[in-house]
């Protein structure tokens, strides 16, 4: 008996008529390599991208013959962090609302002098190349700040 067979997988309930394969949660993602990640795993030897992206020997060489999984979070995280690593980030600006004198962004609360009197405010944001954030105003005269992950007492 096969899937279509009736409940016959694990994933199939008593009477369901899916046929479907795919994982019901399953990550959503890009669908192929980034073409500066392409770019790079191209233009280095295979032992140099391992190093430099921290990632597999095998992994590396099925990029290079793009293969791109469907779960490549752990590429993309490795690629970002080669990027801010070496100042590579391109200049991505983001809106972020300041609430309690912080603003939220990758999951940490994020803080600088004089933020508390913006409260409620919309900022642009960018990545600095050394991981930290920077924000701007969005009224002139501009003003831009360094925002530092706040420490929770």
């Amino acid at each position: 008996m096969n899937d279509l067979d009736g409940a016959a997988g694990v994933s199939m309930g008593l009477g369901s008529t899916s046929a479907s394969t795919g994982q019901k949660n399953a990550p959503a993602g890009q669908q192929s390599a980034p073409a500066d990640l392409l770019a790079f795993v191209q233009g280095q030897s295979t032992a140099e991208a391992c190093r430099a992206l921290g990632l597999a020997k095998g992994t590396v060489h099925r990029l290079r013959h793009g293969y791109w999984p469907e779960d490549a979070r752990r590429i993309v995280q490795a690629w970002s962090a080669y990027q801010a690593r070496t100042g590579r980030i391109a200049s991505n600006w983001f809106l972020r609302r300041v609430r309690d004198g912080l603003i939220s962004h990758a999951g940490q609360q994020w803080s600088a002098p004089g933020l508390a009197l913006r409260s409620g405010q919309l900022l642009a944001v960018a990545r600095g190349g050394d991981g930290s954030l920077l924000a701007q105003t969005l009224e002139l005269p501009a003003e831009r700040l360094h925002l530092a992950v706040h420490a929770v007492h």
